[in-house]
């Protein structure tokens, strides 16, 4: 191995690994991913279709609070003009321009969660925070109930100063179970109770109503549930005083004591998540993923001494570009893998990044039903190929019909999936279907060319490739760590510059010539 190999393989990999121990030893990082973190991060995104109008948007913004701590945020202006107000005790981000065709804006926020949601929790002891005495209505404005509000909260026998509990389970159990829920029903709580059907955010209003009318100090509050990884929508709940107690209850709910565990709230009061003037169509979605980092870690890439660790930080993409790169930066790891098995050990495959495709392809679905799948198009598509031989077609129309015939093939195994309850059968093979004719193809010239057992070799060691480096796609914990330390990139570079400049026997030769160097020397006198 020459000196310029060392060298740049020693400069690839001592520059990773100084990054890599800068990032561990003096900002914190984790290697492995900390399951008791409870960080989220969560897109809000929100679509503008207009024709050159002026308008503006507001958006409800989530802030910190004891149960609810913001790591950081960003915001995309999309050309408009941004700005934040304070208003109604709730923070709106404003958008406001011209937008000639279609525009999209995000709010992307990090958030930490303490501990688990809870329905009920102690009120904090400052000076804002609303007293509550049962019998007492809340203090301020006089309101003005529906009629038929006050003659339901009669009839169900609901007295100012009786049990807070009491009146939240007998008014939770009357709108939560005896009134049905309809996706495209009222948002009044009036028509709510006279046609005893609404949406879920109706049903809300009327128990926020209720309870109201029944001498407990409540609101209506609105946040966002929050998957592990996934879209999520708007969640309306009410947020009421029961003595020295907050609880807050969710009319899906079974029951007035259940409450979701990871939930984010934007704010307290009637105001929408989003409002919208001028433009012609405005829709909003949202996604969150779980963070598998701890909240202090994060927090140091966002802190004002580290501007570095903040600029080039991954956590701060968007959701869906984070889950690609997660897969992406272990690629390289794999094609390590494939590099010494063809380089060292002398393994043949039918190329180097085809097994390791194939491996990524299998990530979603289980080894064993996976390969079972593969070996099953091959063989139909192998069968299929020698057939169309005779037809003497051109290249590419002939990979097209391979590429028709492993399309009915995976078709035909998910129907037998679904009858026989092998549901992996029908899991999927999208991504590699024209890999696998391509692979096909080559299988085929192969055999034609230098028979059935060099291909069948190849077959063997191409899997066999699949099968090593399907762990690495799969594994939780490579994805966290090169993810969180993508210089590790250059420190496989420089082993495979190492593995490059290799000129010396391969594994598998040294096996096959293993019988000469058992053998006793030959003397050439003799």
């Amino acid at each position: 191995m020459n000196r310029p190999v060392l060298l740049t393989a020693g400069a690839l990999v001592l520059s990773g690994a100084a990054i890599f121990g800068f990032k561990f030893g003096q900002l914190g990082m984790d290697l492995a991913p900390d399951p008791s973190a409870r960080v989220w991060r969560i897109d809000l995104s929100l679509q503008i279709d207009s024709d050159g109008q002026l308008g503006e948007v507001d958006l409800t913004l989530p802030v910190s609070t004891p149960r609810q701590h913001l790591v950081d945020e960003e915001t995309s202006d999309g050309g408009l003009e941004f700005s934040r107000i304070a208003q109604d005790e709730a923070l709106i981000g404003n958008w406001s321009g011209e937008v000639n065709g279609r525009t999209k804006l995000i709010y992307s926020a990090r958030v930490h969660l303490p501990e688990a949601s809870s329905s009920e929790f102690a009120i904090s002891p400052t000076p804002n925070t609303p007293t509550n005495h049962p019998g007492k209505a809340r203090a301020g404005k006089k309101r003005k109930t529906d009629p038929t509000i006050v003659a339901m909260v009669e009839r169900l026998g609901l007295l100012p100063g009786d049990d807070p509990d009491a009146i939240i389970a007998s008014t939770f159990g009357f709108v939560a179970h005896d009134i049905e829920t309809a996706p495209n029903g009222s948002l009044d709580p009036r028509v709510v109770l006279a046609t005893r059907e609404g949406a879920l955010e109706g049903k809300t209003r009327l128990l926020n109503e209720m309870l109201v009318e029944a001498g407990l100090d409540s609101k209506l509050g609105v946040g966002f549930r929050l998957p592990r990884s996934g879209s999520t929508s708007p969640t309306h709940f009410v947020e009421t005083h029961a003595g020295d107690r907050i609880k807050r209850l969710l009319v899906s709910a079974d029951g007035p004591h259940q409450f979701p565990k990871d939930f984010l709230t934007l704010s307290l009061g009637s105001r929408p998540v989003y409002t919208s003037s001028g433009f012609q169509r405005v829709s909003m979605s949202a996604v969150s993923l779980r963070e598998s980092t701890p909240a202090d870690e994060m927090a140091s890439f966002v802190a004002p001494d580290s501007v570095l660790a903040r600029s080039v930080s991954l956590y701060r993409l968007p959701v869906a570009t984070r889950d690609v790169l997660r897969t992406l930066l272990v690629i390289p790891l794999a094609i390590l893998i494939a590099s010494v098995f063809r380089n060292l050990i002398g393994i043949r495959t039918f190329g180097i990044f085809m097994p390791v495709l194939i491996a990524l392809s299998l990530r979603e679905i289980g080894l064993a039903a996976g390969l079972v799948l593969i070996s099953t198009c091959l063989g139909i598509g192998v069968v299929g190929r020698l057939l169309l031989d005779r037809l003497r077609l051109l290249f590419v129309p002939r990979v097209c019909l391979l590429l028709c015939v492993v399309i009915l093939a995976v078709t035909g195994l998910a129907q037998i999936g679904h009858a026989y309850q092998m549901p992996d059968l029908g899991s999927g093979l999208l991504f590699p279907i024209v890999i696998l004719a391509m692979l096909i193809e080559r299988i085929s010239v192969t055999t034609l060319e230098e028979g059935w057992q060099a291909s069948a070799i190849l077959l063997v060691g191409s899997l066999a490739l699949a099968a090593c480096t399907y762990p690495i796609f799969r594994s939780e914990f490579l994805g966290h760590l090169f993810f969180g330390f993508p210089e590790l990139v250059l420190c496989v570079m420089g082993l495979l510059v190492l593995v490059g400049g290799y000129t010396g026997y391969r594994a598998a030769e040294l096996w096959r010539f293993r019988s000469l160097s058992s053998s006793a020397p030959v003397d050439p006198l003799a």
